[in-house]
């Protein structure tokens, strides 16, 4: 990545703005080697359309002992899975990407869980600026009840059923939440929690921020910029939007939920001023219980959480706790427990994952 566009990455994620792009590169290379793996690829890519690299998130997480990143058509292959096809035949999955995930890596991820078995495979972005502040919660929620969600993805896709598995990558836990919160109905029993949940409160997206700097060259910012300074700038912030969303709600309530029926205008009012004075105040423990409970507390869940322990994207102990709730509500939950950095797992160790939903 050149400076330029690393140093204007730097100021846009010290306000804990996610980047508007990523590199898909594993490490750096001189411009002879970019340009032999670029001919690599290309060969790679005419042979299996879509071949991609993995998202940098957490390749630094990998420990000193792990083998060297690979490139070219040795990379696409670890990514397109290990071992033979998965057994069974129509079984589908809702895939809940990641933040600014590029097409050619979604369609990796539908091909791997093809490989696995998996026919009816949808994936359903996550659009950064709709997920990461409660200005962007306001206006997901309502474009949800008004359009009866976003009912289809890029293949015109429906994900308002039932899935057999709903597999959450990183931020995809907030868009989840939102989803179900505005009475989308998605209907499934097995869950994965892959490299998340990241919470909705403003100390989750800076932690993010935070290990996305130091993993691409731009630890400068957090070693500068003191955390608890970062902390009380993001939760300002938020709580300024939220408070513009108060006001913007009181003055145009009648427009925004023009047309729906009065059961549902409740509903949606109800929840949408709860949220806005909830993040006003700073009151997030009230809208993390509430996130936790909607996703998790359902009949006959069964969750599994893929992480690294040693991920600094994601609050490990806030798993454990949220494991702990999955058995209060009366579920089953279960770990597996990875060496692979930040939503790699899936394209590293494909059979850790896999293994793990064996039931599906």
């Amino acid at each position: 990545m050149a400076f330029a566009s690393r140093l204007a990455l730097a100021g846009v994620a010290a306000m804990c703005i996610m980047p508007a792009t990523h590199s898909f590169s594993l490490m750096p290379v001189s411009p002879l080697a970019a340009q032999s793996a670029a001919a690599v690829r290309s060969s790679a890519t005419a042979q299996r359309p879509g071949a991609a690299f993995l998202p940098p998130f957490g390749t630094a997480l990998l420990r000193p002992s792990a083998r060297a990143p690979v490139v070219g058509a040795r990379a696409a292959r670890m990514a397109e899975g290990e071992g033979a096809a998965g057994e069974g035949k129509g079984k589908s999955v809702l895939i809940i990407a990641w933040f600014h995930a590029e097409p050619k890596q979604l369609e990796l991820v539908k091909r791997i869980y093809k490989k696995k078995g998996y026919t009816d495979v949808v994936v359903q972005e996550s659009p950064v600026h709709q997920i990461s502040t409660p200005r962007g919660w306001y206006q997901t929620f309502i474009s949800c009840i008004k359009n009866g969600g976003p009912s289809k993805d890029g293949s015109g896709e429906n994900i308002a059923r039932h899935f057999d598995l709903v597999h959450c990558m990183s931020g995809g836990f907030l868009q989840l939440y939102l989803l179900l919160a505005a009475k989308v109905p998605i209907q499934f029993t097995r869950l994965v929690m892959d490299s998340t949940p990241i919470l909705p409160q403003p100390k989750a997206f800076v932690r993010f921020a935070r290990a996305y700097m130091d993993d691409n060259g731009l630890s400068v910012v957090p070693k500068f910029l003191p955390l608890r300074l970062h902390n009380g700038y993001q939760t300002a912030r938020w709580s300024i939007g939220a408070t513009y969303v108060r006001l913007k709600h009181k003055g145009f309530i009648k427009k925004q939920l023009k047309g729906l029926e009065p059961g549902l205008f409740e509903t949606t009012n109800e929840w949408t001023r709860w949220a806005a004075r909830n993040s006003a105040r700073n009151n997030y423990d009230d809208i993390v219980d509430d996130a936790i409970n909607t996703v998790f507390n359902r009949e006959g869940l069964h969750t599994t959480f893929v992480y690294n322990k040693e991920d600094r994207y994601i609050n490990t102990e806030e798993i454990q706790s949220i494991i702990a709730k999955c058995e209060e509500f009366g579920g089953k939950a279960d770990e597996v427990l990875t060496k692979t950095g930040h939503i790699e797992t899936i394209f590293r160790k494909p059979k850790l994952l896999f293994d793990a939903i064996a039931d599906v």
